[in-house]
């Protein structure tokens, strides 16, 4: 049973200059481009005269996504290695997709057994 390790990425700097920001992933991972963001903020420079002096300032956020595949007795030592990544000037949130399998014969037996009700 494998589990996908689903790290969505914000950054608010350009951490994604190089092919995977976070050191140690498979070539396996697929990769996500997001859409950017951009805030952009007008500031005047004076607070007394001269509207038209006024000066911008920008915040781009880029997002990425990020999808590993890891044994289910592997969660545990990629939750450490994430944990110990240090990107600087970026946010990231974790996200698990399993999928689980039920026992078709434990299931027979349940349906197929007689209830007593007393």
């Amino acid at each position: 049973m494998s589990t996908k390790i689903g790290i969505i990425i914000r950054s608010f700097g350009d951490p994604f200059r190089h092919k995977y920001p976070f050191m140690g992933l498979t070539p396996e991972t697929s990769q996500i481009k997001l859409p950017d963001s951009r805030v952009l903020y007008t500031v005047l420079r004076s607070p007394h005269i001269d509207k038209k002096s006024r000066e911008q300032f920008e915040m781009r956020i880029k997002k990425q996504y990020l999808v590993t595949k890891v044994d289910a007795k592997d969660v545990e030592k990629k939750f450490f290695w994430l944990k110990r990544q240090r990107i600087l000037g970026a946010q990231y949130e974790v996200r698990l997709h399993t999928k689980t399998r039920l026992d078709s014969g434990v299931l027979q037996k349940l349906v197929s057994s007689p209830t007593s009700s007393a």
